[in-house]
């Protein structure tokens, strides 16, 4: 017997929106991928931490590109199963990607900068580990929403830059080829600022860095990709909603200009409207656009490195 289909819960930042308006909202053939769930990469005092591993089967004697993907969840929440993100890795798999979608720890059991390098630590197991995977480990990309988008986004700019001071990828900055994020936080102190202004007490943000702007701002400035943005980033695609109620879009905006002010590529998509999530909380015509946009954003910049 079947067991009773779950009603999705809706969260306030959700807005005004229904149970039945939560999901991804494009078909995946889970024909064209494979999927080991639970893979150990790292193990912490707090207990392992564990990752899932989608492999296309297209072209299975070929090397795919290898995405490794950061859920969202303010840091201190969420999971790589979590709000229809095995669909996302799905999607991107059955396109021809092999994914890896990972687990890290949350505050405030921990802090910056803990989940940042549970983060590269997961990058060097699938690169050590990318035979198995069926992935190129010459060609990374990184995608991630929401917190998971400000770790993606970190990892890129930081892992790039000969002259960044915090945790380092073992296996080397140079094979990044790409970063996708949806609605990432990118300016830290702003965001910590927008939160202060909004409600009394701690922020999530300053639970994640582990201390606040003026008790230690190099920490703050460290672990902020608009600080850490230079013009050797590897390509970025940033998506935002101009509704959204927990990451200002000028976040992204603020963030876009940065790179390009540097002359480091980067694709914006703004979406008039769209709320927190816009991807799986009421998804429309243009979130279908653009989750097809970043699949192969993702295929066309990991292409490129091989060439």
């Amino acid at each position: 017997m079947a067991e009773p289909r779950k009603t999705p819960v809706v969260a306030d930042w959700m807005g005004d929106v229904a149970p039945e308006q939560l999901g991804f909202p494009l078909p995946i053939d889970r024909g064209l991928y494979t999927k080991r769930p639970g893979l150990v990469y790292k193990q912490t005092s707090s207990g392992p931490l564990e990752l899932d591993a989608y492999r296309p089967v297209r072209d299975a004697d070929r090397l795919a590109p290898l995405v490794v993907m950061i859920h969202g969840g303010g840091w201190h929440g969420g999971g790589r199963y979590q709000m229809g993100l095995s669909h996302w890795a799905g999607y991107l798999a059955s396109g021809g990607l092999a994914v890896v979608s990972i687990d890290y720890r949350l505050a405030p059991d921990t802090q910056y900068p803990d989940s940042f390098q549970d983060c590269l630590d997961a990058i060097d197991w699938a690169v050590d580990h990318a035979a198995e995977l069926g992935a190129d480990p010459q060609r990374v990309g990184l995608w991630g929403d929401s917190a998971g988008g400000h770790l993606a986004l970190l990892t890129a700019t930081s892992q790039t830059r000969p002259d960044f001071s915090g945790p380092r990828l073992r296996s080397g900055g140079e094979r990044l080829g790409a970063a996708v994020a949806w609605y990432p936080p990118t300016d830290l102190k702003a965001l910590h600022d927008s939160e202060r202004r909004a409600r009394s007490g701690p922020t999530t943000t300053a639970a994640f860095v582990g201390t606040e702007p003026e008790e230690d701002p190099a920490r703050w400035s460290e672990v902020s990709p608009m600080a850490q943005a230079h013009p050797g980033a590897p390509p970025s695609l940033i998506l935002q909603g101009t509704r959204d109620r927990l990451v200002p879009h000028r976040q992204a905006t603020g963030y876009a200009e940065r790179l390009k002010g540097l002359g480091a590529p980067v694709e914006l998509h703004l979406v008039e409207g769209g709320l927190h999530g816009f991807d799986r909380v009421a998804p429309g015509d243009e979130a279908r656009r653009l989750i097809s946009r970043s699949r192969d954003f993702l295929l066309e910049r990991l292409a490129a490195e091989a060439d």
